[in-house]
């Protein structure tokens, strides 16, 4: 009801303005915005889907301020959640990249102990470059918690608690007629053993053992033969429990491989 007396005194004021527009008097353009805006403020103010409330300038300040913060919130969420699903696959190839290189010289250095392999019954002297008229073989291997299980005189060694020692036990033999000061010590031996392609562990020096092969230098006479081994410590395993054994060796003037089992 108010609305439509506020329309009708709006419209007889529009009807009295334009008959006396001579007798008006002029406005500035600052006073026609006033009227103007006057008139529509009691406009919306009457009208049912207006909703009329004042807020002052601190409200509106907050308000967007909060805006504000909320579209910064909304811009770091969606650069975390690439840079989540970009890092995880970045990895997952480097991760992958190098599992297969790895097992790619996993599979190469298998392949080349297992196919490079000699019979264990070769003679390592001439594939070590080992003076003329020596012959060494390899001859059996045992497994122990100790070596030499029996000592006399001279210090043995104890496998760590938990652990076996591996002891190869190689035939040196002087082939000549003659005496042979033999000298295994100057031809920097090397040796490690390699049990199912899992574990690999190499030689202990034992120069205290008289028949450490990698310290041995004494004279063998002639069509004699001496018992000479190489010590290593490795897991606790039974001599049924190695499927594979090759065993690496070295000198300074060759290697080679040997494929015991």
């Amino acid at each position: 009801m108010k609305k439509l007396k506020i329309l009708g005194l709006l419209a007889m004021s529009a009807v009295m303005l334009t008959g006396c527009v001579d007798s008006m008097p002029d406005m500035t353009t600052e006073q026609s915005d006033m009227v103007a805006e006057y008139a529509a403020g009691l406009l919306l103010k009457y009208s049912p889907n207006y909703d009329y409330r004042l807020v002052s300038d601190a409200q509106l300040a907050a308000a967007i301020v909060q805006e504000n913060d909320l579209e910064e919130t909304t811009t770091e969420a969606v650069t975390v959640q690439e840079s989540q699903e970009e890092i995880p696959e970045e990895k997952i190839q480097e991760q992958s990249g190098a599992r297969e290189e790895e097992t790619e010289q996993n599979t190469e250095s298998e392949e080349q102990i297992v196919q490079g392999g000699l019979d264990a019954d070769t003679d390592l002297a001439v594939e070590l470059g080992i003076e003329d008229g020596i012959s060494l073989r390899y001859q059996s291997f045992e497994i122990c918690d100790s070596y030499p299980q029996n000592t006399s005189g001279f210090s043995g060694i104890d496998a760590a608690e938990g652990r076996k020692l591996i002891v190869l036990h190689f035939d040196l033999e002087n082939t000549s007629d003659d005496d042979v000061e033999c000298n295994l010590y100057d031809h920097a031996l090397q040796l490690r053993v390699n049990i199912n392609q899992t574990f690999s562990a190499g030689a202990q020096e034992m120069p205290m053992l008289p028949d450490d092969m990698v310290s041995f230098a004494e004279t063998i006479e002639a069509g004699k033969k001496a018992d000479v081994v190489a010590v290593a410590e490795i897991e606790e395993l039974s001599d049924n429990d190695i499927t594979n054994l090759t065993l690496q060796i070295s000198s300074a003037n060759g290697n080679c491989n040997v494929k015991i089992r």
